[in-house]
């Protein structure tokens, strides 16, 4: 009898808590803010210092071999199909403070001609990384742009940057 009394007691107090509890759940998720500061890292690390500055430095220095090209395409490839997820309706401009984010509501008004230069980035990196492997080192020198900079690359950040990102606020 006592088993059963606490068995129930249990389950009423584990029924109570997992309605109590359910409702608060929604407050785990990221907040905005939490969003954009990992769109930022995301963009600045893992796109930027992770892979971009290899085929920066390669077409503007001739640092890095065309390996070192052809694995950072790869990743900039399969990266760029991460970017949409990273910018969900209402983290932008409008919503937030200029100096926390860069995105412009344009990429929500306009979400095809976003995803359009996100899809533009995956394609030409994959052309990239298959250029570097057959050893056609003027033809990556080519779309990554002599300067190693985003506005001369054929890659689709300029267009992206240009179009959906605002300038730095201080």
């Amino acid at each position: 009898m006592r088993l059963a009394v606490k068995m129930s007691g249990f389950a009423f107090a584990t029924a109570v808590l997992g309605v109590t509890l359910v409702p608060g759940a929604t407050t785990y998720a990221a907040s905005g803010e939490e969003v954009i500061k990992a769109r930022i890292n995301f963009m600045n690390e893992d796109l930027d210092k992770k892979n971009w500055r290899v085929l920066a430095a390669f077409a503007a220095k001739g640092q890095g071999s065309l390996a070192d090209v052809e694995k950072a395409a790869n990743a900039l490839a399969g990266l760029a199909e991460k970017i949409p997820g990273h910018f969900p309706k209402d983290t932008g401009r409008g919503d937030y403070p200029d100096k926390l984010t860069r995105s412009l509501p344009d990429i929500w008004m306009n979400w095809e001609g976003f995803n359009k230069d996100v899809r533009t980035l995956a394609d030409q990196s994959r052309t990239l990384a298959r250029l570097a492997r057959e050893g056609q080192k003027d033809a990556v020198v080519e779309i990554i742009g002599k300067s190693g900079r985003y506005s001369q690359t054929k890659l689709g950040c300029s267009e992206c940057h240009e179009s959906f990102r605002g300038p730095t606020v201080k």
